[in-house]
């Protein structure tokens, strides 16, 4: 072997991984990596679920989907993750763009890549499944839904690094063990191998971007340009919900409402009840008021903004009515109780939170 041959054998088999101060901020996996490599640029401290939260709160949309299950979609806010950097992308200056690979193989190569370039790069969904570091869901619950951020890899070893919003420290996951929790999907979502690069520009400051991301969510919410979404979306949802048992018919109307109540949680799940586990939830079932109430808090103190205070505590009195809501699901899901009749004032009450809530940032 020559000694351009040797070297390149030695380079190959030489841990690559970058440098990137990491903070723990559970439930939000898709947005973790972004804020990291935010932080590191800016030098800013953000709320727990600063990007998550203003990405994907107030985006209220009801729609009739048919000829489908479920057949009504309701959407408390947009938690997919494509929309979400859509939507955020601009206002905190970050270019991105989502690969879709044929095998594994490939999508490794591709990320390797973007490592070699001195590139984090964000993997998934990955089903959490195959993630031996979650003891509790390791090989006894699919969650085909959840994203790490690479900034590793060892050839030798054959494992790469990556932080995790979850975990403090950085976790190593096999070849193998990527491969399994990568090769899944989730219906519009995510497509088995999927990663996404990240380049952080002409990024803003964190009072910046809460002011342009809660303005424009708030112009949607109040001032809706169609029907089905903003608080037209709401009422027409409201108007309609008392009739669904009998459109829809018992089975389906259950499917509606396990659909619903599984994205009012941190995570994307269904309340232990339902999984029959008689034990209290592990996450709070706050419709994301719980998140938003809090990013609006610390932001009205850091910068003595009384609007942000006032909307913090507007917001703050949907985390009960969202409870509430679950816990009516709940009974009547588990055939305890049928007090569904109380669903449409609930969701009245809820959504003029929303418009105190809104109305109230001072936009």
């Amino acid at each position: 072997m020559n000694t351009i041959s040797a070297n390149k054998e030695k380079e190959s088999k030489t841990p690559h991984i970058i440098k990137l101060p990491h903070h723990k901020d559970d439930y939000e996996c898709m947005w973790n990596g972004v804020e990291d490599l935010y932080m590191q640029k800016t030098g800013e401290k953000l709320p727990s679920n600063f990007f998550f939260s203003l990405a994907s709160f107030g985006s209220f949309c009801y729609m009739r989907t048919e000829n489908s299950e479920p057949k009504r979609l309701v959407s408390l806010g947009d938690g997919r993750t494509k929309q979400m950097f859509e939507f955020l992308s601009p206002i905190v200056g970050f270019k991105y763009k989502f690969y879709e690979c044929s095998t594994a193989e490939k999508a490794i190569k591709k990320a390797k890549a973007e490592i070699d370039n001195g590139y984090p790069v964000m993997l998934g969904a990955l089903d959490m499944f195959y993630l031996s570091y979650y003891k509790k869901i390791y090989h006894t619950e699919h969650i085909p839904f959840h994203y790490v951020l690479m900034i590793g890899y060892n050839d030798k070893t054959e494992n790469i690094t990556i932080l995790d919003c979850g975990r403090k420290e950085a976790q190593e996951l096999s070849y193998n063990e990527l491969t399994q929790a990568w090769n899944c999907s989730y219906p519009g979502l995510s497509k088995p191998f999927t990663l996404c690069t990240i380049r952080m520009e002409n990024t803003k400051s964190k009072k910046q971007i809460a002011k342009e991301a809660l303005k424009k969510k708030a112009d949607m919410f109040l001032y809706p340009p169609v029907g089905f979404i903003g608080y037209k979306g709401f009422d027409k949802f409201i108007m309609e919900l008392p009739k669904w048992k009998s459109q829809l018919g018992v089975e389906s109307y259950k499917k509606q409402l396990f659909n619903m109540v599984q994205f009012y949680g941190a995570v994307p799940t269904i309340p232990n009840a339902l999984r029959g586990i008689n034990e209290p939830d592990e996450i709070v079932f706050g419709g994301g008021f719980d998140k938003i109430s809090h990013i609006l808090s610390e932001l009205g103190k850091e910068y003595k903004n009384n609007d942000y205070k006032a909307a913090a505590k507007s917001f703050s009195d949907g985390i009960a009515v969202t409870e509430e809501i679950k816990k009516i699901i709940v009974e009547y899901l588990t055939n305890t109780n049928d007090e569904t009749n109380r669903l449409p004032t609930l969701y009245m009450k809820m959504k003029n939170i929303m418009i105190d809530g809104f109305s109230k940032l001072g936009y």
